[in-house]
């Protein structure tokens, strides 16, 4: 969780923070519209240092489907499905409603859309470990304990210039409990590596929402402060956080882009209620 909060009393300083993304970011506000960029996942790969053994437990279906879902879940984004299955399903009832057969265009072809962005994962380790020792003195009993890592790559790509725009550094892990067991065969539940997933699912969502969407101070109202983060935003009640006011605009002497800006500390709030779609502090 980020332990910074921008003042949103000087604009510029939010809008060059996210003008990297703001070609493919197209949000607008229209009366009640908004505009919410569209975004998808691709098949995850798996990258040389997961061995042949850990492939057999690794679920790119749960990997894929946990991140679409930690997407959704912030509200800030039209998350797309590109999953085979799913896409030759819809291409599939879209035929239909183009047949004579077909009374209604509600599959009607040529209207589904493209993302700004795509986000490429790929698997750069997978441990799903099951350890499991004699008893001393029992026979058939043995002590096991589970355990697992899980570790991610995920660049975000621009649609539109192919430019990697940002890449993540994910990671998860379990260990159980030491079980006494009648048996050593086996391997750890699937439900662990389902944990794993939803984990780095979420530190990938968290981290997205964080560069395109930064942390700020919606209103102020008598000694409440209101922020743009909801109940999927990594808060939670007792969190303490620093309130700053961008201050000089800082620019790279050499590219001239703007690095953003300098900060200046202006208080200190405490989370005091985490609504769905806002936080009071």
């Amino acid at each position: 969780m980020r332990n910074r909060l921008i003042n949103n009393r000087i604009v510029p300083f939010i809008v060059s923070c996210t003008a990297m993304f703001a070609a493919v970011l197209p949000i607008r506000l229209y009366a009640q519209e908004v505009v919410k960029p569209k975004i998808a996942i691709l098949e995850p790969k798996v990258g040389d240092g997961v061995s042949k053994g850990g492939r057999q437990h690794l679920n790119l279906d749960v990997l894929t489907t946990e991140m679409e879902r930690a997407l959704q879940g912030t509200r800030k984004f039209s998350v797309l499905t590109r999953d085979d299955k799913k896409m030759a399903a819809l291409l599939k009832e879209q035929d239909f409603a183009g047949s004579k057969v077909s009374s209604g265009n509600a599959a009607k072809s040529g209207l589904m859309n493209a993302a700004n962005l795509l986000i490429l994962p790929t698997v750069q380790d997978f441990i799903f470990h099951r350890d499991a020792k004699p008893v001393p003195n029992f026979q058939g009993k043995y002590t096991r304990v589970d355990s697992g890592r899980l570790k991610v790559t995920a660049q975000v790509i621009d649609t539109q210039t192919g430019e990697i725009k940002t890449t993540f550094d994910l990671a998860g892990s379990f260990t159980t409990g030491q079980e006494v067991v009648n048996f050593k065969s086996g391997s750890p539940s699937p439900v662990n590596f389902e944990r794993m997933a939803k984990d780095v699912s979420g530190k990938m969502a968290d981290q997205l929402v964080d560069r395109v969407f930064p942390m700020k101070v919606m209103a102020v109202q008598n000694n409440q402060v209101f922020i743009n983060r909801g109940k999927d935003g990594g808060l939670k009640i007792g969190d303490a956080l620093t309130v700053f006011r961008p201050g000089v605009a800082l620019r790279d002497p050499y590219t001239g882009e703007m690095l953003g800006s300098a900060e200046v500390e202006i208080g200190a709030i405490r989370v005091v209620r985490v609504n769905p779609k806002f936080t009071i502090a």
